[in-house]
């Protein structure tokens, strides 16, 4: 019964991940979840202890569920420039779903809820900097099998990608057309391929 259980409630735990990334933290009301998810108000309150906790916990859910699968090219021991790149192609093609541009759900709260609750906050700077992380992990290994230019700071160069993610994904949300978005990714591998050995992109940041 308990194994059921854990399963209703995962369930409705996806649920929730799922509205709020349509619809925001604020404008989604516990009666809302109720009706959408499948969980009774007595789960919500018990089992999560508020709406808060429960959209708490459906950013760690995203982040298991959603964000991994755009990480794992990132998360390679052997990762580099052309991993970057990869990591790229794959979330521009989420970001320019014609259906459903509503962009990325840690992003999304990034702005509108975690300058007011410090619990989001948190769980949203640690996403951002593991991010960061992997961009300038990513950056080190080029740089030490030799394939970027020298000169390269990867401390600018892990911001300046991290920027550019939170710059797509708010596009996505936007009624930006989908080649407008496609040329914001373009520019960001432009940018990626003037840091590789051999180029003569002065766009590229240095130390």
């Amino acid at each position: 019964m308990r194994i059921a259980g854990h399963r209703r409630s995962d369930e409705g735990l996806d649920r929730a991940v799922s509205l709020f990334w349509e619809r925001g933290y604020y404008d989604v009301s516990v009666d809302e979840l109720v009706n959408r998810t499948g969980l009774h108000r007595a789960a919500v309150y018990g089992e999560f202890g508020s709406r808060q906790r429960l959209f708490e916990a459906s950013l760690r859910r995203y982040r298991e569920r959603v964000v991994a699968v755009f990480f794992a090219e990132l998360e390679r021991p052997d990762a580099g420039l052309a991993a970057i790149e990869r990591f790229f192609v794959a979330i521009s093609g989420a970001a320019a779903r014609p259906k459903k541009r509503i962009g990325c759900l840690m992003i999304n709260t990034a702005s509108e809820v975690s300058p007011n609750i410090r619990s989001v906050a948190h769980i949203v700077s640690s996403y951002l900097d593991d991010l960061r992380a992997r961009f300038q992990q990513a950056c080190i290994n080029a740089r030490a099998r030799g394939e970027v230019r020298q000169g390269i700071d990867v401390d600018q160069v892990a911001d300046y990608l991290l920027g550019s993610v939170l710059g797509l994904w708010a596009l996505a949300r936007s009624p930006a057309s989908t080649a407008t978005l496609q040329h914001y990714v373009q520019g960001v591998l432009t940018f990626v391929d003037g840091l590789r050995s051999g180029s003569d992109d002065t766009r590229a940041l240095r130390g």
